[in-house]
């Protein structure tokens, strides 16, 4: 499975999962032609083979804005089409690309596939409808959570199958305290239904560790309330052997993950192989 992060933060969030032959994209919080420059950046091509999927996870404009152009960009079919190109969960209104693209409707919770790869999805305590993601090849699970305002026993499990993770770590508390935020904007993200802080993605790190974990990847880290050192120290106090890594604002990376053996263990290839 190799995992395009075109972008990861409040300016945007794209990646494009590759694997058994599919493409999908998850997230539409960045354009056509920054995805496209982005992914040739990382030695792929965008176009023109285009995507076999898109799935969003949340409305806000960082994870959704450009879901019309996208679709137009990537060649979604329009309504009726027996395969469509989009995923959306009913929570997601987005009136005009449900009018102009065959979007597939699922509610959270609910799992699909797209070209042979298992989509799997939970809900997530946020402000805005909003969904944990987990895509299955036939040697990877990987799980993707952002935006979670608290960890639950059903997150852990949802997540406990998967081998690499991609999870939000989005404020340090003290930063946030000194934030030019406003006071209700740092009570959202503070609060259950706002971002996890450092502490609590790692205290969620040292729980999927324990399970099929091997990798993990800190990612949508605040700008303003964040440094990506402090997110790995929280990391690293919690579960000091864990493989983690910081995938930093507007980032673009590619992620090689490595296989797994016939028997379910991790050949001993490097974590992460990455290009930049």
């Amino acid at each position: 499975m190799r995992v395009y992060v075109l972008g990861t933060g409040s300016s945007g969030n794209a990646l494009i999962v590759e694997a058994d032959g599919a493409r999908l994209l998850l997230e539409a919080g960045i354009g056509p032609r920054m995805a496209a420059v982005r992914m040739r950046s990382l030695g792929a091509d965008l176009f023109p083979r285009s995507v076999d999927g898109i799935v969003v996870t949340h409305q806000h404009n960082d994870h959704a804005a450009q879901l019309l152009p996208l679709g137009k960009a990537l060649g979604a079919p329009g309504v009726g089409a027996r395969e469509p190109m989009l995923y959306l969960h009913d929570g997601i209104e987005a009136p005009l690309v449900r009018h102009r693209f065959g979007a597939r409707r699922y509610r959270a919770g609910e799992g699909f596939e797209v070209r042979g790869l298992r989509v799997r999805t939970l809900p997530l305590a946020h402000d805005a409808p909003h969904v944990a993601v987990t895509v299955e090849s036939k040697t990877h699970c990987l799980g993707f959570v952002t935006d979670v305002g608290s960890v639950t026993s059903k997150l852990v499990d949802f997540l406990a199958p998967c081998d690499t993770v991609l999870l939000e770590s989005n404020y340090c508390p003290s930063l946030l305290d000194m934030s030019p935020y406003p006071v209700s904007l740092r009570r959202r993200i503070a609060g259950d239904l706002g971002h996890l802080s450092n502490a609590q993605a790692a205290w969620l790190v040292s729980r999927l560790v324990r399970s099929q974990a091997r990798r993990i990847a800190l990612c949508h880290l605040s700008q303003a309330n964040n440094e990506p050192e402090l997110a790995l120290r929280a990391v690293r106090d919690e579960s000091p052997d864990a493989a983690v890594e910081v995938l930093r604002h507007g980032e673009a990376k590619v992620l090689d993950l490595a296989p797994r053996t016939a028997v379910g263990r991790f050949e001993q290839l490097p974590l992460f192989a990455s290009s930049e």
